[in-house]
């Protein structure tokens, strides 16, 4: 599990390496599984631009990797052969090549020894799932008995000690692959002035990674549309094609419930029922709903999805990420209030607290 979560965050996490000519690493491993004996086995080194070096496995089930040391990247080492299940977790193992030598054995699980730097990442994997997992039940258990306030302060308590761990993971370690990950988890809670002040003390190869780049692009975006900002305008055309912009519905002495949505995303299409109640109860009161179709790969699967499900409303349809990205949407349905002035009242993602701010507001 632990190898596992490892393996996945190493392809999903673009380093820029900083490599050592003068320090060197060497790879060896063993495969005792018979299916690796099968003619065409071949182990892979990968790293998150691709393959880097493949080598058959030898008679004796072992195979060999040579390189750069680099304490910025990690790579992983993958079994192929034919018939492979390529889900097949016996056969994939991540490592920090930050050591001489390194003995990886693709086992199951695999395991990798002689890398300080992988086994501190493996640690800091570990100590974070065994947190988010502590009190899960306890947190479903009253979810579903409708203690809601109770179920969020333990996620709030969870949330708080994992940020705890993950900053001071960070700030020893910010010029490594670990203290990436790090500030990777920091990314999904902090705000954006929090992750600022942090950032400086990364070395560059964080400063200027490009997810970390783009999850800031977005919270700066989201901050620049808090409630209590101007509304910022939306562009698009009508199911017609005829052109449409969220300024002909905003600042218009209204309130304007934008509802950020895509064809494809399930949340979405569950919450149309109540958007369609929102409109119903609180149209005669000063609501007007907007919709602003996004992320699709087919412009028409939008508007062809508007009509199957009867959205009587406003709709806008986008063919590019500058609305999401002019407000910073991390996911959806994101769904924005803007006030009679034009002025951001709300967001929410999701539908969670929607309902009671439109009956403060209208009941």
């Amino acid at each position: 599990m632990k190898n596992n979560i490892l393996a996945i965050a190493a392809l999903a996490i673009l380093v820029c390496s900083c490599t050592s000519r003068e320090q060197r690493f060497t790879v060896r491993g063993n495969i005792t599984d018979s299916l690796a004996f099968q003619p065409g086995s071949i182990v892979y080194l990968i790293s998150k631009e691709g393959p880097v070096d493949s080598c058959a496995v030898s008679p004796k089930g072992t195979f060999t990797f040579k390189g750069d040391q680099d304490k910025t990247r990690q790579l992983v080492t993958m079994l192929q052969f034919p018939g492979r299940d390529l889900y097949d977790e016996r056969f994939l193992a991540s490592f920090v090549p930050d050591a001489e030598t390194i003995t990886i054995d693709l086992d199951y699980p695999a395991t990798v020894t002689g890398s300080p730097l992988t086994d501190a990442v493996n640690d800091f994997v570990e100590k974070v799932t065994e947190l988010y997992y502590e009190h899960e039940t306890n947190i479903g258990s009253l979810t579903m008995g409708g203690f809601y306030e109770a179920a969020d302060s333990i996620i709030r308590v969870r949330t708080a000690r994992i940020n705890d761990l993950s900053r001071e993971t960070f700030l020893a370690h910010t010029d490594d692959v670990l203290g990436m990950q790090a500030f990777m988890n920091l990314c999904s809670d902090m705000d954006i002035d929090q992750l600022e002040e942090l950032l400086p003390q990364a070395a560059d190869f964080i400063r200027e990674n490009e997810d970390i780049q783009q999850i800031l692009e977005r919270k700066r975006a989201a901050a620049a549309t808090a409630p209590g900002s101007m509304y910022i305008d939306i562009t698009g055309t009508k199911a017609d094609g005829t052109p449409v912009a969220l300024s002909e519905f905003a600042g218009k002495g209204q309130y304007v419930l934008v509802d950020f949505w895509a064809s494809w995303c399930g949340p979405c299409m569950q919450a149309i029922g109540n958007l369609r109640t929102y409109k119903e109860k609180y149209a005669g009161k000063g609501l007007r709903i907007v919709g602003v179709n996004v992320w699709e790969s087919n412009p028409e699967k939008g508007i062809t999805c508007a009509k199957e499900k009867e959205m009587d409303w406003d709709i806008i349809f986008t063919s590019d990420h500058t609305a999401t990205g002019n407000y910073g949407v991390e996911g959806i349905p994101t769904l924005i209030l803007i006030a009679p002035d034009g002025k951001i009242a709300e967001r929410f993602l999701g539908e969670e607290g929607l309902e009671n701010a439109l009956a403060r507001l209208f009941e």
